[in-house]
């Protein structure tokens, strides 16, 4: 019976199940057309320790119909050459970092199989595109894809494709297509169901201002993390910008990122180590309110309960009510079970 893995491996990282969050690096098309800036992207994704940096391909002419004028005018500046990636690719291997690309346009899907990336990244805009993602998945190589715009069958629909093509290495990504995307709009809860009713990995591309919403999206089981960064901020005519980090707040944000999860366990065996240290100044332990004489009979409301926990616990109080005292002991000394007889 088909299954999709629950974990796969993306070069030598593993994703998935038990695995730390892999975190992308969204580039997409903030070089604006500057190969430098491209390099100099790749250099906050290394410094903030993001595990993939991933820049969007095409080419305006294959990705858009020519009557679409003020499209072409406005990412045509922006569009790098296909050999100006390559260099970048070999900028990222010597950096340590996995390079990858979403491909707008078929010849540019062309393009990233011959340099032979690890791993694909399918965009929100290829939703119905099932010719295009079934070229992807007949490929074997893992697949993320986002599902902006997409209701659940159509998930569904698509991963009925890798299923055909025995692709088992997908990864989903709960998105919301829009620039920024307000925090109601966000449903985040899809992340969840995404795994529960799909059984394969799940994630969260962000496309919210700030860093709270996908961490919160790591709170609630995401495995993948896509972010968008940036070098530039006000830019007219663009929009990623909004919902980037930069170079002030990446590694703040990968460093959260690394503490919810290792935040997300459960604990059935009692204190840590570091409450154990804590327990005798933070608990309490019983002593008498008022100073006692040896051979009374010990009462409830003789009984108070203060710190520090370095002496009977509360807990006794039941077992010592009725006794009779074997010695005098003054208010508030600590007690002994053999104080009582």
């Amino acid at each position: 019976m088909f299954e999709f893995a629950n974990k796969f491996k993306i070069e030598n990282r593993w994703i998935g199940e038990g695995q730390p969050v892999y975190i992308i690096a969204e580039a997409g098309l903030s070089h604006f057309g500057e190969e430098q800036k491209a390099y100099e992207l790749v250099d906050l994704a290394v410094s903030a320790g993001a595990d993939a940096v991933k820049f969007q391909v095409f080419d305006v002419k294959e990705m858009l119909v020519r009557d679409q004028k003020e499209w072409i005018d406005r990412l045509s500046p922006r569009q790098l050459p296909y050999e100006a990636f390559v260099r970048i690719q070999k900028y990222c291997k010597t950096k340590g970092i996995t390079f990858f690309a979403t491909a707008h346009d078929e010849k540019s899907l062309d393009f990233l199989t011959e340099i032979n990336i690890p791993v694909y990244k399918i965009g929100s805009g290829e939703l119905g595109n099932l010719g295009y993602f079934k070229k992807i998945a007949c490929l074997g190589k893992p697949v993320i894809f986002s599902t902006g715009m997409y209701k659940f069958s159509d998930i569904e629909l698509a991963l009925d494709i890798f299923r055909e093509e025995n692709n088992k290495n997908v990864s989903i990504l709960h998105c919301v297509t829009s620039y920024p995307t307000p925090a109601f709009d966000v449903s985040l809860l899809t992340v969840q169901k995404i795994k529960e009713k799909l059984s394969v990995i799940s994630g969260y591309s962000d496309h919210t201002e700030g860093m709270h919403i996908p961490l919160a999206a790591v709170a609630l089981g995401a495995k993948v993390l896509e972010k968008h960064i940036t070098l530039d901020f006000n830019i007219p005519n663009a929009q990623d910008w909004k919902v980037s980090c930069g170079p002030e707040n990446l590694k703040t944000f990968v460093s959260h990122v690394r503490d919810i999860e290792g935040a997300l366990s459960f604990r059935e065996s009692g204190p840590t180590k570091l409450e154990k240290n804590s327990k005798v100044w933070a608990t309490k332990s019983l002593v008498f309110k008022d100073n006692m004489l040896k051979g009374a009979i010990v009462k409830e409301s003789d009984f108070i309960a203060k710190r520090p926990g370095n002496g009977l616990p509360p807990s006794k109080i039941i077992s010592l009510v009725g006794k009779k005292l074997n010695n005098d002991i003054g208010k508030d000394l600590p007690l002994t079970l053999e104080d009582f007889i």
